[in-house]
């Protein structure tokens, strides 16, 4: 991720400037050093760019299994509402049939 540094560029840009070139040289090499361990813009937004992706994947792996849960919860939920049914019609039939029983020797 080193971005190129010209050395002899700056030298020469600094000497121009009335900096001795020992100084200049010694400049150039420490900036030099110090870019090579410096990203780019365009290596910045290619990391950028795959964190990106790499989030967005997990975003959709999470929304996917939060999906899955979902639909777990809602079938555990229909079961126990069909559960709920059955006992309400069987108490309804107990009743009823209490009734008839009542009715028939009252």
């Amino acid at each position: 991720m080193a971005v190129q540094t010209d050395t002899l560029e700056i030298v020469n840009i600094l000497v121009e400037g009335d900096v001795p070139r020992e100084s200049a040289e010694a400049l150039a090499t420490v900036l030099a050093e110090r870019f090579s361990n410096a990203a780019s813009e365009d290596q910045l937004s290619q990391q950028l760019a795959l964190e990106r992706e790499r989030s967005d994947a997990r975003f959709a792996e999470m929304m996917s299994d939060m999906s899955a849960r979902f639909a777990q919860v809602d079938a555990r939920f229909a079961e126990l509402e069909a559960k709920i049914y059955r006992a309400i019609g069987a108490s309804t039939a107990l009743v009823l049939a209490a009734i008839s029983v009542w009715a028939a020797f009252g």
